[in-house]
């Protein structure tokens, strides 16, 4: 009866509604490789129908060409008929269950008399496995049944250095093994030898049979990547002694429960947030696995786990401050504990990112833009202007850390984990910054935002200002911790604060916007959110009218096929200035353009062109517009706001079925005149630490209780849990972010003999220059005349081919 039920679910639902159905994407071909799901578990990571299986923190390669390693996939079995052998397959039918996290491919023959359904997953559980499950069932044929399978592993691998096969009995089976090694290290500095790789595998047959007497039939077959025989044996022989389909089927749900989040009213809009939370957390581990990884995570890339086997493709498995920025708010809000490991990754290659300042000759760390095993830069040596100039990862990480100290308010994360990161990436800044005697205030020449068309600008206003939070949590973090940092260290925290306070700010008053740097021209096109990252999510202290000018010059001149993300900003920032059509129209855009169908696939490009395949990036960018856009939730120093939460256009409701907040757990339900809280199970003390103001009114706080609201609600660390995370010196504080000062305007402790003898020197230096400035002014004008023309030509020849 179970399998007949199983098949009958599995068909195609064309008229169906409703969240079952929502989870199911179907085709009747499969798509191109770049538009295939990928499937993973935190441990490995594959494409459907792929020759490829890659592991977490496995690569090969040296500097800039380093790679997930790639490692024959033994567990790429399919049906003959319906496989990617074929050009055409006929009967056939293809379906993700995002539910299970499992690809199935039915083979229905009417005039065989037969229907054969195969399945593959990774399972959640024993995540070093991945399951293939034919199941054949008679319809009405009477004879024997052969089904022809293929087992297309590929070439062998050239990343690998394989020993030669060997048996490996587990109970009364016997299966082939495969080990090796990685050929090269990505630096020998960092990395003495190569990555330790077990396959586990056994040999298909070509032909899977029913008897003439069997109405059904089920196959398993179980493939073992690890990284030691031990680990391998352990895998199999814990498969073979437990129920693995059950604990797959509880981490699914846990998983489920996290990242549930849905719609209704709108089927498409809920088809998007269910691919897009999949893809996602599918590259994250599980809540429980069998047994402990030997490997820490090794952070997310925007391919996932399950792409960037190949050279200069797909980002080849390295992370960028697409983690920290795109991916890693909306994991944070849902599942704090592997937005934990995302930060740790960032602490174990800090030996690299020291070397990385050192040999630029900075303070501190400096980050990768690129980063693989090692943390050493891997940017390929095709793209030198974005490690040189790119800097503002490295902030980006200590922000991610001070959004993370916000959700958990954890002081002992914080004097632990974090004091080492934030410090020495606030000294980073502190050394990278030029004083500007002109101003009075430090520049950050030399850079790139995230605006990637334009290098080598000055004071571009995101890094500025994501420097400046970066020195302010430096110092806060470092008065914290200051036992674990070296001695003499208690004088850069007011350093810190110093160049914060002081580092220049863009602005142009007569229009009232930030300019993206120093020397931009307003109407230059850009290729992606920049500026208008300074309202979500640095949540930057402007007036209402520069934020809005702010998204609508830049809205103007941002490339209509850059990335997703962009779109997801501006949505966030039409919702925060009650701007409900324009929100809607960039919602909209943030996804349409970028899901590849069957299997709402999300595509880096937006002009129809594959780009890199699996891009979470865009996922999680998406998903930022939903919760902190639409639902209103925002993060701040010892607070989880919830402000005016909207329903997208076309949904009468939108439920969150886990946020996250100082060890707290609670659900989210919005609907079209109000919101409903309600708080799960989570310890006495968490409660304890809170408290809850709904429209302004404080509540009582219980768990299992429900709380309706029409406009906001806040939870607030109490005033007595906010002061036991002080230290004892007042100076321990985490100060607002302020920019712009003259040093002038600071405290007097500036002007020491020493600091005032300095400015003497400037003054009189200045005096030499002033009559050589007079002098090539005349010049220097000429030459602006000129420059400007040609810009101007320059400009229209480009807006010319762009309309075109």
């Amino acid at each position: 009866m179970w399998f007949l039920t199983l098949f009958a679910f599995v068909l195609p639902f064309q008229t169906a509604s409703g969240n079952g159905y929502n989870f199911l994407f179907n085709s009747t071909k499969l798509p191109a490789k770049a538009v295939t799901p990928t499937l993973a578990n935190g441990h490995l990571g594959f494409v459907v129908y792929g020759d490829s299986v890659h592991l977490n923190g496995v690569y090969n390669g040296l500097k800039g060409v380093s790679h997930r390693a790639r490692i024959p996939n033994f567990a790429n079995i399919q049906l003959f008929n319906c496989s990617s052998l074929l050009a055409q397959p006929k009967n056939c039918h293809y379906q993700l269950d995002m539910r299970t996290g499992k690809f199935r491919t039915t083979l229905e023959d009417p005039a065989g008399g037969y229907r054969v359904q195969h399945e593959v997953y990774p399972n959640r559980h024993f995540d070093q496995t991945i399951v293939n499950r034919v199941y054949i069932k008679r319809l009405n044929s009477k004879q024997a049944l052969e089904i022809e399978t293929r087992q297309l592993s590929g070439t062998k691998s050239i990343d690998l250095l394989l020993e030669p096969m060997d048996p490996l009995e587990v109970g009364s089976e016997v299966f082939i093994l495969l080990c090796g090694k990685t050929k090269q290290v990505e630096d020998p500095k960092y990395q003495k030898e190569g990555h330790s790789v077990c396959v586990a595998y056994k040999q298909i047959p070509r032909k899977l049979t029913l008897a003439p007497d069997e109405t059904e039939r089920e196959f398993t077959f179980f493939t073992v990547f690890s990284r030691s025989r031990d680990e391998a044996h352990a895998e199999l022989k814990g498969l073979k002694s437990n129920d693995h389909e059950r604990l797959h089927r509880l981490e699914m749900d846990r998983m489920w429960q996290k990242y549930g989040i849905r719609v209704e009213g709108n089927d498409r809009l809920d088809r998007v947030i269910k691919a897009s939370t999949f893809y996602l957390s599918s590259s994250l581990p599980s809540q429980s696995s069998f047994q402990p990884s030997s490997y820490p995570f090794y952070g997310l890339s925007p391919s996932g786990l399950g792409r960037g086997g190949k050279e200069l493709a797909e980002y080849q498995g390295h992370s960028f401050w697409d983690t920290e920025m795109w991916m890693f708010p909306p994991i944070l809000l849902l599942d704090p504990g592997n937005a934990r490991k995302l930060l740790h990754y960032r602490t174990l290659v800090t030996e690299a990112a020291a070397d990385n300042a050192r040999s630029n000759g900075y303070k501190g760390w400096q980050y990768a833009w690129e980063s693989a095993f090692t943390g050493r830069e891997v940017t390929p040596d095709f793209c030198p202007q974005v490690p040189e100039y790119q800097h503002h990862i490295t902030a980006d990480v200590a922000y991610a850390a001070r959004l993370y100290y916000y959700a958990t308010g954890d002081l002992e994360w914080l004097r632990t984990d974090a004091c080492r990161l934030a410090y020495e990436t606030a000294l980073f800044w502190k050394s990278r910054v030029d004083y500007n005697p002109e101003t009075d205030t430090f520049d950050i020449g030399r850079i790139m935002g995230p605006d990637e068309d334009h290098h080598n600008v000055t004071n571009s206003v995101y890094t500025n200002v994501i420097a400046a939070h970066n020195l302010f949590f430096g110092a806060f973090v470092g008065c914290h911790c200051r036992a674990e940092l070296p001695e003499g260290s208690d004088a850069e925290f007011a350093e810190f604060l110093r160049v914060a306070k002081s580092i220049t700010l863009p602005y142009n008053a007569q229009y009232d916007v930030h300019p993206e740097y120093k020397e931009y021209t307003f109407g230059t096109q850009i290729k992606q959110a920049d500026v208008v990252l300074l309202g979500y999510p640095l949540e930057f202290p402007m007036k209402e009218s520069t934020k809005a000018n702010n998204l609508q010059l830049y809205s103007m001149v941002t490339r209509p096929d850059g990335p997703a993300m962009t779109w997801a900003i501006h949505t966030i920032g039409h919702l925060d200035l009650n701007e409900l059509g324009h929100a809607a129209a960039m919602f909209r855009k943030s996804y349409q353009q970028y899901l590849r169908a069957p299997f709402y696939v999300w595509s880096e490009n937006g002009d129809g062109a594959d780009g890199a395949g699996n891009f979470i990036t865009g996922a999680g960018g998406f998903l930022q517009s939903l919760i902190n856009g639409y639902a209103g939730v925002r993060l701040r120093h010892g607070q989880m706001v919830i402000n005016n939460p909207r329903l997208p256009l076309g949904a009468t409701r939108l439920f969150l079925p886990e946020l996250n907040f100082a060890g707290v757990q609670f659900a989210l339900d919005i609907g079209a005149n109000g919101f409903r809280i309600t708080f799960g199970s989570s310890a006495a003390e968490s409660f304890a630490k809170l408290s809850l103001l709904v429209d302004d009114i404080e509540r009582d706080l219980f768990e299992g209780c429900e709380y309706t609201g029409a406009k906001s609600a806040i939870l607030l660390l109490r005033p007595e849990q906010d002061k036991a995370m002080e230290n004892e010196s007042s100076s321990c504080t985490l100060q607002d972010t302020v920019l712009g000062m003259r040093l002038a305007d600071q405290d007097g402790r500036l002007f020491t003999t020493t600091h005032l003898i300095a400015v003497s020197l400037v003054v009189g230096l200045l005096g030499v220059l002033y009559s050589v400035r007079v002098a090539l002014r005349g010049k220097r004008s000429e030459k602006k005349s000129e420059k400007e023309k040609l810009g101007k030509k320059i400009r229209k020849k480009q807006k010319s081919k762009f309309t075109k």
